[in-house]
C-alpha cells in the first residue's frame, strides 16, 4: 500500500493536481459516505457553496470495481479552500419534489446565507413516473407541478431571498452505446399516462433565461464530450459495477467523470460570475485520463460463490417447508429490515403461498429490480447447473404500489444468499414477471440480465397489473435455454447462469420493492 500510495503522490505532482485533493483522486483509499440526514451545518466564517441534487451530484459509499461519484464531490478540488467551502447536500435518488421532504433541504433553508451560491442539479428523477418524484416538463414557473415552479419556488426563490447566488446546472447525459444522444439519453421523455413527458433540460435553460440565473448547460457540455469520445472513451468516466467491462453504469460517474464534469463546472460558473472568478484554484489542473486508475477499488474482490447448503444454510428468519427454502438478501433496505415481519414475510397454507416485500397495506417499500443491483424476498429451491426443468405457478397480485421497481413472480438465477443486505449484489438471472408497473400497459412481462443489463420483454397487450388479477407463470430450461411465460406472454432467452456458482442454480418466487403477492398450483419438475 505504501508503494501505492507513493506512485500515486508521484503522478499527481507531475500533474500539478492540487495537494488537498489527493483523498479524492485515490477513489479507495477513503471512504465516501452517503450524504443524508444533515441536521445542521456549522455557522463558519467564508463563502460556502451549497449543491442539491440527485445520485449524478451526491456521495457514495460503494463497492464497485469503479465506484459511483457525483460530481459534486469534486467541486472543491477546482477551488481555494480557504475561500470557499462545498456543502454537499444532493442526495441519490431524489428528484427537486421528493429533495423538499429531507432534513438536508431544512439544513439549506436554515443555513444558507447572504453571499453564498447554490448549485442545483435536477432532472434525472423528476423524470420518474411516480407520483412521489415526478414534475411536468411543460408547465410554467407559476404553475403548481412543473418542473419550473419545483426549481422556481423551492430553491431559486430560497437563494435569492437569502442574498445567495442560485446557479442552474442541467443534468449530465445518460451513456447510450451504441446509439444517439437523443430521447431519455438527453431527457426528452415521452408521455405515459399521467405523466406528460417533454425536454427537462430545456425547461432548465428557459426558466435561467426568465429569471436570469446563469445555466450551466451539463447537457450539451456532456452530449458533445460523448459523441466525440465514442463508446469506449465514454466509458472512462462511467463507474462500473464488477470487474466484467459490461458492467459498465451508464448513469452515474465513477472518480475521474465526477472530476471532469466538476470541472466543467468550475470553469463555466466563472466565466459567467466574476466574483466566483475570485473563488477559483487557479493552480487546479483539468483532470487528464491518468487519474483514472486511482478511480479503482482497490479492495474489489472477484466474487468466489460460497456454495450453500440447505441443512446447514437455512434461513432461520423465513422458515418454510424443504424442499422450499425462504431468503432476503440484496439492496434490501438494510439488515434490520430483513427480519421484520412488517417488511418482508413467507406464509405458506396448503400448497399455497404468500409473499410480501414492503408492508402488505403498500404503505412501505422495501427492496427492488434494477440493472444495478436488486433486493428480493426469494422462495426457492436448489437445482444442479446442468439440471433441465420448469417451474410453474398461478400468481394472484394482492396489494403492490405503482412504482417502476416493483416486481414479482417467478425467477431462476445464478446465486442466492441467506439473510444478507449487499447493495453490491448485481448477478445474472431470468424472470417471468411483471417491472415497470408505472408504464402501464407498456409494462415488461419478462426480462434476463446480463452484466447488469436488463434485456427486457414488454407485454403484447395483456392489461396491465391490477390488484387480484390472476395471471399464470412458468419458466422452463432445456440446456442454455430459458423459455418463460408471463399470462399469454412468451419469450425466450439464452443465459449461462454459471458466473458465480459454478455448479448449481436457484429456482423460485420472488417478490420486490411494494408487493405483496399469493402463489397456488407451484409445480417443480
Amino acid at each position: 500500500m505504501k508503494k501505492i500510495l507513493a506512485a500515486s503522490l508521484a503522478l499527481l505532482a507531475s500533474l500539478s493536481f492540487s495537494a488537498f485533493a489527493l483523498e479524492d483522486a485515490i477513489a479507495n483509499n477513503e471512504k465516501v459516505e452517503k450524504v443524508e440526514a444533515v441536521e445542521k451545518i456549522a455557522n463558519t466564517k467564508g463563502t460556502k457553496l451549497y449543491v442539491v441534487g440527485d445520485s449524478t451530484l451526491s456521495a457514495f459509499n460503494d463497492p464497485y470495481f469503479y465506484p459511483r461519484y457525483g460530481y459534486g464531490t469534486k467541486l472543491q478540488d477546482y477551488l481555494l479552500p480557504k475561500k470557499v467551502e462545498v456543502i454537499n447536500l444532493a442526495m441519490s435518488g431524489r428528484s427537486s419534489k421528493s429533495f423538499l421532504t429531507e432534513k438536508n433541504y431544512t439544513a439549506l433553508k436554515n443555513s444558507i446565507k447572504k453571499g453564498d451560491y447554490l448549485i442545483i442539479g435536477f432532472g434525472h428523477n423528476d423524470e420518474k413516473a411516480e407520483e412521489s418524484r415526478y414534475t411536468n416538463p411543460n408547465g410554467s414557473k407559476e404553475e403548481a407541478g412543473s418542473f419550473k415552479n419545483s426549481l422556481y419556488e423551492n430553491y431559486i426563490k430560497l437563494a435569492l431571498d437569502k442574498k445567495a447566488t442560485p446557479i442552474l446546472c442541467t443534468p449530465i447525459v445518460r451513456r447510450a452505446p451504441g446509439k444517439a444522444y437523443e430521447g431519455s439519453y438527453v431527457h426528452v421523455t415521452k408521455d405515459l399516462p399521467g405523466f406528460p413527458g417533454g425536454d427537462y433540460a430545456q425547461a432548465i435553460r428557459d426558466l435561467g433565461k426568465e429569471t436570469g440565473v446563469l445555466v450551466v448547460d451539463l447537457t450539451k457540455i456532456t452530449k458533445e464530450r460523448y459523441e466525440a469520445a465514442g463508446d469506449e472513451g465514454t466509458a472512462k468516466f462511467h463507474a462500473q459495477l464488477s470487474h466484467k467491462p459490461a458492467s459498465v453504469d451508464n448513469t452515474h460517474l465513477n472518480g475521474y467523470g465526477a472530476s471532469v464534469v466538476a470541472y466543467d463546472v468550475i470553469q463555466a460558473v466563472a466565466a459567467g460570475d466574476k466574483k466566483f472568478a475570485k473563488l477559483v484554484n487557479k493552480k487546479a489542473a483539468a483532470p487528464t485520463e491518468e487519474l483514472l486508475p486511482f478511480a479503482k477499488n482497490l479492495d474489489y474482490i472477484i466474487p468466489k460463490y460460497s456454495e450453500f447448503i440447505p441443512e446447514e444454510d437455512a434461513s432461520g428468519i423465513h422458515q418454510t417447508t424443504a424442499p422450499w427454502y425462504g431468503t432476503v438478501f440484496g439492496d434490501c433496505g438494510g439488515g434490520e429490515k430483513i427480519a421484520d415481519p412488517e417488511k418482508y414475510g413467507i406464509e405458506e397454507k396448503g400448497g399455497v403461498v404468500q409473499m410480501w416485500a414492503g408492508s402488505k397495506d403498500g404503505s412501505s417499500s422495501q427492496g427492488k429490480i434494477a440493472s444495478a443491483s436488486d433486493g428480493i424476498i426469494f422462495y426457492f429451491q436448489k437445482l444442479a447447473a446442468d439440471k433441465d426443468f420448469t417451474l410453474t405457478a398461478k400468481m394472484k397480485i394482492l396489494n403492490f404500489a405503482n412504482n417502476n421497481q416493483v416486481a414479482f413472480g417467478l425467477m431462476a438465477r445464478d446465486d442466492v444468499y441467506i439473510d444478507k443486505f449487499d447493495n453490491s449484489i448485481n448477478s445474472d438471472y431470468v424472470a417471468a414477471a411483471a417491472l415497470k408497473i408505472a408504464t402501464g400497459a407498456e409494462y415488461t412481462s419478462s426480462w434476463m440480465r446480463t452484466n447488469t443489463k436488463l434485456n427486457e420483454t414488454k407485454n403484447a397487450g395483456q392489461a396491465a397489473p391490477a390488484k387480484d388479477q390472476v395471471v399464470d407463470l412458468s419458466i422452463t430450461k432445456k440446456g442454455n435455454v430459458y423459455t418463460v411465460k408471463y399470462g399469454k406472454d412468451t419469450a425466450t432467452y439464452e443465459a449461462d447462469l454459471t458466473s458465480v456458482d459454478s455448479k448449481n442454480i436457484y429456482v423460485g418466487l420472488f417478490a420486490a420493492r411494494n408487493s405483496y403477492v399469493e402463489f397456488s398450483n407451484i409445480s417443480l419438475k
